[in-house]
């Protein structure tokens, strides 16, 4: 009995241990699950679809109501960006050439459209395609996975990586109503393919995205800084002091 004492607070603080570790694998390994079927299924990843998916992990793991604290300011305060989106693209502002600066840098070269004619092929879906629309759609839901993981281990990290996030988009939104600036596909119209979108064309499927953003004016002309790099960059900043081999990963 008495040595059967002494192993159960061994056995306990072992398993306590067991469950800090797990814990994000498993998480990680059900988002990829849900965000795998709902690209599958034509289903945008959007916010309000993480959001809620990382609400039934909370769930699970009692902290619901926490969760719910903790989380709802941040989703306000994002849809709020995603609502004022629009309005960058009506200031009035002629969009700027960024077109001109990255064929200075790359000696004549526009990166975007040399790739394209090296690798894209119209009448096919390649591998590379596929891999490029993942990234494409994951670009957020990553970021926001990874704020997941710093609130289940480190509260006070996850507040400063959410106001750090948050933060860059205003200050994009800022940029955008001053300096806006064309993508290449806007420059260049019939040399530069819109890829994302030809391959769900090609695919078959009708892609479903929330009224929430269908009613809300794009911005055409929010090509820098782009964000699409700016918030997994951050998050493999945010990453680094905490799981080294998760900030190499969202860097690649």
């Amino acid at each position: 009995m008495h040595g059967r004492g002494r192993g159960g607070p061994g056995r306990a603080a072992l398993s306590r241990i067991a469950r800090r570790r797990l814990l994000p694998i498993g998480s990680a390994l059900y988002l990829a699950v849900i965000f795998g079927v709902m690209l599958w299924r034509g289903v945008s990843i959007e916010p309000q679809w993480v959001v809620l998916a990382l609400l039934l992990i909370a769930l699970a793991v009692g902290r619901g109501k926490q969760f719910i604290f903790d989380w709802l300011p941040f989703l306000v305060l994002f849809l709020a960006y995603e609502m004022m989106r629009g309005f960058a693209a009506k200031t009035g502002f002629a969009p700027h050439d960024v077109g001109a600066l990255e064929t200075w840098l790359f000696d004549g070269h526009l990166p975007g459209l040399w790739l394209q004619q090296a690798i894209y092929r119209p009448a096919q879906i390649m591998l590379w395609d596929w891999l490029a629309m993942g990234f494409y759609f994951m670009h957020f839901a990553l970021p926001i996975a990874v704020g997941f993981i710093f609130w289940l281990r480190d509260r006070e990290r996850y507040w400063r990586f959410m106001g750090a996030l948050l933060l860059m988009s205003f200050l994009a939104f800022v940029f955008y109503l001053f300096f806006p600036s064309a993508p290449p596909w806007h420059q260049y119209p019939g040399e530069v393919h819109k890829i994302i979108d030809e391959t769900i064309r090609k695919w078959g499927v009708a892609y479903y995205v929330s009224p929430v953003y269908t009613n809300v004016n794009p911005n055409q002309f929010a090509a820098f800084p782009s964000l699409h790099a700016a918030y997994p960059a951050l998050a493999a900043v945010y990453a680094w002091g905490y799981a080294r081999w998760l900030a190499l990963a969202l860097a690649g």
